[in-house]
């Protein structure tokens, strides 16, 4: 793995627990990718792969609905991309698109599964770091639900045309919400 490959993979904060060890056995097994503007890092549907960490570059993440697409939110470097596919294996829950060129390395979920199986404390940091990046988005998904329902249930939103008691029961339904 080249210097400026190892340096990118160093400086994530999903691998800020592992050993010098531990560190050299994620190293062996992620695979440096690179997008052109405009270029899917993967779509929404698709069978998931592994988790991405951005290197450089910004990403959107997009949700489609019956009425087009919806920003969810723009990720740039050291952001983890794809996690769930390592927790579940449910289809990509959204699609992520890259804004300019950029750069991820991609950790695949077939390798990634054989160190959990192998034991591996790396494999378990990681995905203790994972349950924590799914917290936070958790969190911030609960606030801006909130915020979005702190209103008298009889309240409709003149735009959408949802009582925010939808709100409320759309939110208790979307408790695993991440991408």
């Amino acid at each position: 793995m080249p210097n400026e490959q190892t340096s990118a993979l160093k400086g994530m904060a999903l691998l800020r627990a592992l050993s010098a060890a531990e560190f050299d056995v994620i190293a062996a097994i992620v695979r440096r990718r690179e997008f052109a503007s405009g270029g899917d890092l993967f779509r929404e549907g698709d069978a998931g792969d592994g988790l991405y960490l951005v290197v450089s570059g910004d990403f959107n993440v997009i949700k489609h609905g019956p009425d087009g697409e919806h920003l969810l939110a723009k990720l740039g470097p050291g952001a983890v991309l794809g996690e769930m596919s390592l927790v579940t294996s449910d289809a990509r829950s959204a699609t992520v698109r890259a804004l300019a060129e950029a750069v991820v390395l991609h950790l695949p979920l077939a390798d990634f599964r054989a160190l959990l199986d192998s034991g591996s404390t790396a494999a378990l940091k990681i995905t203790y770091a994972i349950a924590e990046v799914l917290a936070r988005r958790l969190a911030t998904m609960n606030s801006l639900v909130l915020s979005l329902t702190g209103k008298p249930v009889s309240t409709i939103d003149k735009t959408t045309g949802l009582k925010t008691q939808d709100l409320k029961e759309l939110h208790r339904t979307m408790q695993v919400w991440s991408f």
